[in-house]
């Protein structure tokens, strides 16, 4: 499932730039995020819970800094996490582009392409994409006032 969402921040690229690169301090943007823990260089333990429909998952996996350009403002991360005990999984693929504009904020452009295996991957594709978007544009407003306070 592909998916591109967009926002602006109340900062400077470099600002924003650094607290994306905040890999703790960004990932708490995102609903349900309970914990994230580095485990290497670029490398981060999380842990998630999120609930889909009728389900709640309990995802535990890594997030990894897969390539990160800090003169382009972009930034490549794979998220991989499972619930053992529901059966779920998911590999998520996250492109993310900070664009200055000239009012002195910045977009944040995110572009997912996520893989949903087992049991969250039976609920449906328009419950899935939802629920994807929404926990996406849900860490764009948290990031966007995490940055500007």
């Amino acid at each position: 499932m592909k998916l591109e969402n967009r926002c602006f921040v109340p900062a400077s690229s470099d600002v924003a730039w650094d607290r994306l690169m905040d890999i703790p301090s960004a990932a708490s943007c995102i609903p349900g995020v309970k914990e994230v823990a580095s485990d290497g260089e670029n490398r981060f333990r999380a842990a998630m819970q999120v609930r889909v429909g009728p389900m709640r998952f309990d995802f535990s996996g890594s997030i990894v800094v897969v390539g990160q350009d800090p003169e382009k403002k972009e930034a490549r991360f794979r998220v991989e996490a499972a619930d053992p005990k529901v059966g779920g999984s998911l590999r998520a693929d996250l492109d993310m582009r900070l664009v200055s504009q000239d009012d002195g904020q910045t977009e944040v452009v995110i572009q997912t392409d996520t893989v949903f295996m087992g049991k969250i991957g039976e609920l449906g594709q328009p419950i899935i994409r939802r629920k994807a978007g929404s926990t996406i544009e849900e860490f764009a407003r948290n990031f966007a006032k995490s940055v500007g306070s």
